[in-house]
């Protein structure tokens, strides 16, 4: 099968898949010695709910793959992946996934958009948990606005739906101008919880020597104890539309360095980290 490739320049549209969370997932992993490891423009992914367990283990790890297919010819986009989100069966990834594709205006019709869930697994092969489609051709897409769509997940094994599995999507489209017109911009505000202080940022006082900062920008190469000294410069011939707002809940986890963060506190999490988003555009 050949790989889609749009050609760049020309009369293109965006397409933007934005992964959100997953609802209702069954509780399963008890895995010994298991560790939780670091943690576009047309769909916005929003939900996923009540995946199936993989593995026959208890729980499911959940990641989602995404990618475009060609109905004409069945070539397709580069597959692109969300981050896994480890022993929690109401994933939620903040700040939201964003991918992002780029096709030929007079090809949208004939795209459609695949949706594969899978369950990380650590010592044996990744299971894959469903699929659900898309297809462009017939909906009533316009240019920047959102259209919302609940989608069933296929049961892998006996290849029927299940009715307790959705995926909710929000499909959008944008030009490729407006694409290249807009900026969204991500830094991270870290806290730890102390027994006698509770939740906090100040040093010393609630973060440790080892604490590289609490707050990162969105590479997490660059730490520091003050916003302003993380947060990149508005870019040459842009300006901000919003100042820095949050977006999403606060995350858990164990060190400000992982990867991976849970939406609900447990009995380690002894850390939490939110996102804080500026959206800039191209002045006119």
């Amino acid at each position: 099968m050949s790989t889609f490739a749009a050609a760049a320049g020309g009369d293109n549209v965006g397409i933007i898949v934005t992964l959100k969370k997953c609802a209702d997932l069954p509780i399963a992993d008890l895995r010994a010695g298991s560790f939780i490891p670091d943690v576009g423009p047309l769909s916005l992914v929003k939900d996923a709910v009540s995946l199936l367990p993989g593995g026959g283990e208890s729980s499911s790890d959940p990641y989602v793959k995404v990618k475009l297919v060609n109905t004409t010819d069945m070539s397709h986009s580069e597959e692109q992946q969300s981050p896994t989100v480890h022993k929690d069966v109401n994933p939620v990834w903040l700040p939201p996934c964003r991918f992002t594709f780029l096709v030929p205006s007079d090809k949208v019709e004939v795209q459609r958009l695949v949706l594969d869930v899978w369950d990380e697994d650590h010592m044996t092969k990744d299971d894959y948990l469903g699929t659900t489609k898309l297809d462009l051709k017939g909906l009533e897409l316009e240019k920047g606005f959102a259209q919302t769509f609940t989608l069933d997940l296929l049961d892998v094994k006996t290849g029927d739906k299940v009715p307790s599995a959705q995926v909710f999507i929000c499909v959008q489209l944008q030009t490729a101008a407006e694409m290249a017109s807009e900026q969204h911009e991500t830094v991270y505000e870290y806290e730890r919880w102390t027994p006698t202080g509770g939740w906090g940022k100040k040093y010393p006082g609630h973060l440790l020597p080892s604490d590289p900062g609490c707050w990162s920008d969105g590479s997490f190469e660059k730490w520091s104890m003050a916003m302003e000294e993380v947060e990149l410069p508005i870019p040459e011939g842009m300006h901000s539309l919003d100042h820095w707002v949050t977006e999403g809940d606060w995350m858990f986890g164990t060190d400000f360095r992982q990867k991976t963060w849970m939406n609900k506190k447990s009995n380690i999490s002894f850390v939490r980290r939110r996102a804080w988003v500026r959206k800039c555009e191209t002045k006119t």
